[in-house]
């Protein structure tokens, strides 16, 4: 029996969640039923478990095969201060963090005096704009930044009023909430989302390139932005993943919210952890998020093709005897080691990649990156700029360089 930590399980944003976990044959144990010696396999937690008890604890004490829905360090993604303000090269609008940064937006604004702006924090609530002498710049853990006011539009709305003509003060025309007006309610994206019944995504493609706009920039600008936002954090996340020294395996469920200008540049408006998977406004997103559901288990291996004792026997094989993965899976013909230029391991960090060299470690990576790649369903590797940035890590290295080859070598990889 497969067992799962859930709270709130009651709450309709946990419903689906829920449903897909018993679909595939858990057993759910709900905050009132816990207790440090409870058995568990997999905890989802809506909120950060690290800090709060008893999630804390049954953390600190759990063993490797045991599954976290959530990242230590994730707040720094989250967060939407932290985000904003990050200087990410590409894809956030420019901002500043209050009261900190005070006087350089106040000089900024005076130099660029058509310039519309929004206060934010990390609620992100009662968000309108303003102007700067109406904001509360003294305001601690919140940020001004510029409103994008060129958005794509598709039949002049995707808030509940139509954006044109533009009233500041009527944020039903420029803030998305929860009466956002859904896909299939606009009449452009009709014959391709009802009729043809194409995805979400097939949809937007659809309709721009029969407008002459290749929707390909936006997915490229997309991919590049969510790769920064990690590649930036990455320091600060991985310190404190060491500075809790825990053994379980960890994944985080986010969602990344999006606005894209008429030129189809793309901006990151922010990151939320623990996303709302509830179709209890638009009954038709219940498929759309079984489907996330779906895809998550697989590629973190809460779910699997094989029985729990099918996938425990095959594990616990001779690493050369394991059809999941084994060493003729992860070692790859690279010319430093065919040709013998790493008889001595110490010769290169490369040689760390050839099978004679490999660590216990290094191969724990790769083995668990070859079954991520295969179990991933529809989800998609982001790729990290390492062509304009250094590795943080040796290992971060490495695997750069595995993958860079596993990809020459099989383009799914890629």
């Amino acid at each position: 029996m497969f067992e799962i930590l859930v709270l709130q399980a009651h709450t309709g944003h946990m419903t689906h969640i829920r449903e897909m976990f018993e679909h595939t044959g858990y057993r759910i144990i709900t905050k009132n039923e816990l207790n440090l010696n409870t058995k568990w396999d997999v905890m989802w937690h809506h909120e950060y478990s690290f800090t709060q008890e008893p999630f804390k604890t049954l953390i600190k004490n759990a063993s490797p095969n045991q599954i976290v829905n959530h990242v230590p360090g994730s707040g720094y993604y989250t967060s939407k201060v932290q985000l904003a303000t990050s200087d990410l090269a590409v894809g956030v609008p420019q901002a500043f963090q209050l009261p900190e940064k005070k006087e350089k937006l106040l000089e900024y604004a005076e130099k660029n005096s058509n310039v519309l702006w929004v206060q934010k924090d990390n609620t992100h609530r009662n968000i309108k704009i303003k102007s700067i002498d109406d904001m509360d710049l003294s305001k601690n853990n919140s940020f001004v930044q510029k409103f994008v006011d060129n958005p794509l539009l598709i039949d002049n709305r995707f808030c509940p009023e139509d954006y044109h003509p533009f009233d500041t003060t009527n944020v039903d025309k420029y803030v998305v909430g929860d009466d956002y007006t859904p896909v299939w309610e606009i009449k452009s994206l009709e014959n391709y989302f009802t009729n043809q019944k194409l995805s979400f995504k097939s949809t937007l493609d659809s309709y721009l390139g029969i407008q002459g706009k290749d929707s390909t920039k936006i997915w490229k600008q997309t991919r590049n932005i969510i790769g920064e936002v990690f590649r930036t954090q990455q320091t600060k996340m991985l310190m404190n993943l060491q500075s809790l020294n825990l053994k379980p395996k960890y994944f985080e469920l986010s969602r990344f919210d999006f606005v894209v200008d008429e030129e189809l540049n793309v901006f990151l408006m922010e990151a939320n952890m623990s996303p709302n998977l509830s179709s209890g406004h638009f009954k038709q997103n219940q498929i759309l998020y079984e489907k996330v559901l779906m895809n998550i288990f697989s590629l973190t291996g809460i779910s699997s093709q094989l029985t729990r004792e099918s996938d425990q026997s095959f594990k616990s094989r001779v690493p050369d005897q394991n059809p999941l993965v084994n060493s003729r899976d992860i070692n790859l013909p690279f010319k430093f080691c065919v040709e013998g230029k790493c008889e001595s391991c110490d010769e290169a960090p490369e040689c760390q990649l050839c099978g004679h060299c490999m660590s216990n470690e290094m191969r724990k990576t790769l083995e668990e990156t070859y079954l991520e790649h295969n179990n991933r369903s529809q989800m998609r590797r982001i790729e990290f700029d390492y062509e304009n940035h250094q590795p943080l890590t040796k290992e971060d290295h490495l695997l750069t360089l595995w993958l860079g080859t596993k990809c020459q070598i099989d383009h799914t990889w890629c």
